[in-house]
Parts: C-alpha cells; structure tokens; sequence
C-alpha cells in the first residue's frame, strides 16, 4: 500500500502541465468554524460510555463543543490541490485529530470527457448527506444510520480515480479505489448496532465498546479484544477496494452504486484489533422535485464477519446489516431549511447468538430547521426519536426494547 500511494502521490506531483501561481496560506486556502450545540436527551447510557444508546448522548442535558474544525485547501497549480482536514470533538475518547487529509488531481476538462484523482485519508464517496464544507451535513445537524456509520468505521488511506464523461444529455461516472486502514470496520456495527449521530472518525480515533464481561466481545474473545475498536490500523496487510458507479440523466435526478470490500483477515489480531472481513452494497438516488424542495434516499446491505470458522460457512461472528432512509428538505426563500427523514435498520447475527446475539431491528424520525443568521452564524433546531429492540441489552440488565429523544440546538460559527 505504501508504493501504490508513493506512486499516486508522484502521479499527482507530476501530472499537471499548467502551473498557476502556489497559494499556500492564502486566505482564500483556509477556513475554520465552531459548533456549540445543547442537547436534551432521555433513554439509555449513550454508546460513548460504553452503553448500547443510539445517540450521541443519553439521559442528560449536555452543552458541549460539537466540533471545531480548521480546513487548509493549498492550491500547487491550478488543478492540483491538497486537502487537511484538523478537528476537535469535546466527547470523543481522543478528542483531537485528522480527519480527512489527501492530494487531488482535477484537470480542466477540454470535452464532455473528465478526470481525477486523489490520494491520501478519505472517506469513501457514500454520503449524500455530507455535502457541506469539511465532510459536514447541510439538511440536518444528524446524518442517517447509514452515513453515521460510514463517519465511524469508514475512513480509509488510498488511492482514488474517478471519471465522467457525457453521452447525449446523460452524464455517466466511474470510481475505483484500493486502500489500506480499515481492517476493523463491523467492530461496532456488530456489537453496539446502528447508531446516529454527527461524529466522525480521525486517524486516532477510539471507539467504545459496550462494557461489561457479559459483553459478546468479551465472552468470544476475553482479553484478546481491547474494550476499544480502532477504525484507522492495518492489521493484516492486505488491499481493500470500492468501485461507484453514477447515472445524471437529463432531468433533476442522479443515481450511484457503490460496492465496498476491505478484503479483511478475520483470523489476524493484533494490539487487540482484530481483522474484519467487511463489504457491502448502497445504492443512492436524488430528485430535485422543484426548485425549492429535494428528495434523497439511500439503501445499503452487507455482511461482516470475524474469528474462527464455526461450520456451514460461517465465522464465529458472523453479522448482515441492512439500513435505508428516505429524507425530504424544503429550502425557504430566505435560505432557511426545512427537513424531515426516516430511518430503518437492523442487522442479523448468523452464528452463536446463544452467547452473542446481536440481531437488532429499529427505525428513526428526524425534524430539522436550519437557518444562516448571518454570513458567519448559523442556527439550527433537530428533535431525533429512535426505537429500537436489541437482545444484547440484556448484558447490562436492561430491556430490549428502548426508546430515546433527543433535541439539539447549535450555534455554528464559521469563517
């Protein structure tokens, strides 16, 4: 993986021809914003404290810093650029670090005929929600089961080309990516389940596992398992990959598909990380119903698996997870948002559940208001509930089935 990024990094270094003037620390190459946010939250202990909450918080009243975030965007030529990403989380288990960080190569297109290609720390090309500046959402202040998993477990270190081209009207895209770091990815969708909240991973990132010894993890593996997952290590050596495909016909729609694949060993361990063999399908589409209102909705299935074979194909963990949302937004002419989603999802344990069950079903709504108070200052209101029944909960004695509430406000200042 080192000389397949060694090699794209030179391709970048050297593919452009036209060589504008480097604006490294210029102002335009920068920005930087805050997010205060205040919460009410009811239910159970949030998965952060090693709970099985579906939140970020749980049963508490909590003012905190939701992130701060610096973005530096140098220009080497006029189509070669970089991209860091530095952020801090206030409840993060390590609370500051690198989120996405990579070169990027985008020639000036001459025909329907387009190319690029970026090589570094990224997040795969799956979000349709995280389309703001610094991988942030713009309709909600909580993105949806599926991409708030992608923020926890998805993050990878590769190399990435993508291309487009245009036939009579419909544009047409391909991207096809191998990367390393994320051997651990399912370690939480597994054992904790689906969740929703706005945080996303870095390099350093740690997160929690449900506590207890009565905890699958713990009674599968005892001490060869750390009570934290780390989405960001390389465990086993080997490539992962995702290829996208895009579809704009000539109307207010798009559509993708994307397959995912880390090509994990689930029989290699190390630091008390083990190797997860993790893949999955998602398909997306977006209609722009009018000028002021749009319709997202995403679908993603898969299987991850870890440890020993048990018999009949299976691994002693051994998990499919399934998840769709269907988002509707309204943009006011005042450029205040409207939105309204749901979420359902589940995931289904194929081995041992006698000592691990971690069959889960669930769905969640979500009403959120957005509105720019000023060119740097923005408000917004979220109300989330999330029903959900896991047997699993049963390890910290409490009922499988739960409920919990959550309504934010946040002030967000930016640059």
């Amino acid at each position: 993986m080192s000389a397949l990024m060694t090699a794209g990094l030179a391709a970048l270094t050297h593919a452009s021809t036209a060589h504008a003037e480097t604006q490294l620390f210029d102002s335009g190459t920068y920005t930087a914003w805050l997010d205060l946010r205040l919460s009410q939250t009811d239910g159970e202990k949030s998965w952060l404290d090693g709970g099985f909450g579906k939140l970020r918080h749980g049963d508490e009243t909590a003012a905190d810093i939701a992130q701060a975030a610096i973005l530096w965007q140098p220009h080497l030529t006029d189509t070669l650029s970089g991209y860091v990403l530095l952020q801090g989380l206030s409840d993060a288990e390590v609370p500051v670090g690198v989120e996405e960080a990579y070169m990027q190569w985008r020639p000036v297109p001459k025909s329907g005929f387009r190319f690029a290609l970026r090589a570094g720390q990224m997040f795969p090309p799956v979000s349709m929600e995280h389309d703001g500046t610094g991988w942030t959402t713009t309709r909600t202040l909580t993105p949806s089961a599926i991409n708030s998993w992608i923020g926890e477990e998805v993050l990878v270190r590769g190399l990435e080309a993508s291309v487009q081209q245009t036939f009579a009207g419909h544009r047409l895209g391909l991207t096809l990516a191998g990367f390393s770091r994320d051997d651990t990815a399912g370690t939480l969708l597994s054992w904790r389940g689906w969740a929703l909240h706005d945080m996303s991973s870095t390099e350093n990132t740690e997160l929690q596992l449900p506590e207890g010894e009565d905890q699958g993890w713990y009674q599968t593996f005892h001490d060869h398992q750390a009570p934290v997952s780390k989405p960001m290590v390389e465990i086993d050596g080997r490539l992962g990959y995702y290829a996208r495909l895009d579809w704009r016909p000539p109307a207010a729609m798009a559509f993708n598909m994307e397959f995912y694949d880390n090509q994990g060993d689930p029989m290699t361990v190390r630091n008390g990380q083990w190797g997860w063999a993790t893949r999955f399908y998602n398909l997306g589409a977006a209609w722009q119903v009018s000028h002021r209102n749009e319709l997202l909705s995403q679908y993603m299935t898969g299987l991850t698996r870890t440890g020993w074979p048990v018999g009949q194909g299976h691994r002693v963990i051994d998990v499919g997870f399934e998840s769709t949302y269907l988002l509707l937004s309204h943009r006011y002419e005042n450029n205040s948002r409207l939105t309204g989603r749901f979420d359902w999802f589940a995931t289904k344990d194929f081995s041992r559940r006698a000592v691990d069950d971690n069959d889960e079903t669930g769905y969640a709504l979500t009403a959120a208001w957005m509105k720019p108070l000023s060119d740097h200052l923005d408000m917004n209101l979220e109300g989330l509930h999330v029903i959900s029944d896991r047997p699993a909960r049963a390890t910290q004695s409490l009922s499988p089935h739960q409920a919990q509430t959550q309504v934010q406000v946040s002030l967000k200042w930016h640059l």
